[in-house]
């Protein structure tokens, strides 16, 4: 998603969370992977990515989810603040003739009628909004007892030496990028879910690993909005040699990142 968001740290110097990755494009088409399959098949428990359903995701960014469900036979629209970050997934549409709508747009003001979706998918998008007004609004564009499925995916510093390592450095170069909250579950969140209306609610998580090698985890770094999406381009060079050089002395050629899954599913 574009747009800034600023949180102070105790006495830190602080250092807006810029979330424009216009100057990593390249790295983010390359590095961002996609989805688990695990996530994908847990969804269709709750009925949700089932093949013909009308689905809205937002904060789509160049796609990523949007291609998961599209390619599960899902009929999908796709919205982004960022124009460049949606440019990004017509070109991928483009390339591999995918049939997904997007178009540039708010989600707290979503430019549909009432009722016009069965489901809605917010992944790794949900801690840059408004979350009450976005939720309102997301039940407003509802069809009667659809679905939004709020899903966050994250890897997890305090699991593996080399994340922690990265994590540490990221704070080192933007002091507000400390991650708050190391289990990468967030039950806070469902309370503005039951505020705007929504019911039935239920939550799930599990972990996966990932694999990488030196040069893709790097990529993946700098394709966040805590390095890519805000430090300049002679900081980002620098952090991405240290992390290198890091990586190298540890004589490793593949290895895995922890992720979680955090998953929340309302009914409209």
């Amino acid at each position: 998603m574009a747009g800034i968001t600023e949180t102070p740290i105790g006495n830190l110097k602080r250092v807006p969370q810029i979330l424009n990755l216009n100057g990593t494009l390249e790295q983010y088409g390359k590095y961002r992977h996609g989805y688990p399959p695990e996530l994908l098949k847990k969804l269709k428990e709750f009925g949700i990515g089932i093949k013909n359903q009308n689905v809205l995701d937002i904060g789509t960014s160049n796609g990523l989810f949007a291609r998961d469900l599209a390619n599960q036979g899902c009929m999908v629209t796709g919205i982004d603040l960022s124009t460049e970050l949606i440019e990004q997934a017509q070109q991928i549409n483009e390339r591999d003739q995918m049939p997904i709508k997007y178009l540039v747009g708010n989600a707290e003001s979503l430019p549909f009628e009432d009722s016009s979706f069965e489901i809605v998918t917010a992944v790794y998008c949900w801690h840059w909004f408004n979350k009450l007004k976005v939720a309102k609004e997301v039940k407003r564009v509802l069809q009667e007892n659809g679905k939004l499925a709020i899903i966050n995916y994250e890897w997890v510093p305090s699991l593996s030496d080399i994340a922690l390592h990265t994590q540490n450095l990221i704070e080192e170069f933007n002091e507000s990028s400390k991650k708050n909250n190391d289990t990468m579950i967030y039950p806070e969140w469902v309370d503005d879910i039951y505020k705007a209306g929504f019911s039935e609610v239920e939550t799930f998580s599990f972990d996966v690993n990932v694999n990488y090698t030196i040069e893709s985890w790097i990529g993946r770094i700098q394709a966040s909005p805590e390095v890519g999406g805000a430090l300049e381009e002679k900081d980002i060079e620098l952090f991405s040699d240290r992390l290198e050089s890091y990586l190298r002395k540890r004589a490793v050629t593949y290895f895995k990142i922890p992720y979680k899954v955090f998953a929340i599913i309302g009914k409209a």
